[in-house]
């Protein structure tokens, strides 16, 4: 079971690769596909964050 400070350290670091792919998914020359791609990766980083979240919620009211 992982620490409430590992918890908050994993939550960061989605927050900066969800910003990072935000940032530069206007900048590929690749097209639609590559697009798609990155917005569905962004999809899954969200509910990966939203179940983390939710965890240190639970464990700050413990």
């Amino acid at each position: 079971m992982k620490s409430l400070q590992e918890l908050n350290n994993e939550a960061a670091a989605i927050n900066l690769t969800i910003r990072k792919l935000v940032l530069n998914k206007h900048c590929f020359d690749e097209g639609l596909e590559e697009k798609i791609a990155v917005v569905v990766k962004i999809t899954t980083l969200r509910e990966t964050l939203a179940r983390v979240q939710r965890e240190i919620r639970i464990r700050s009211d413990e």
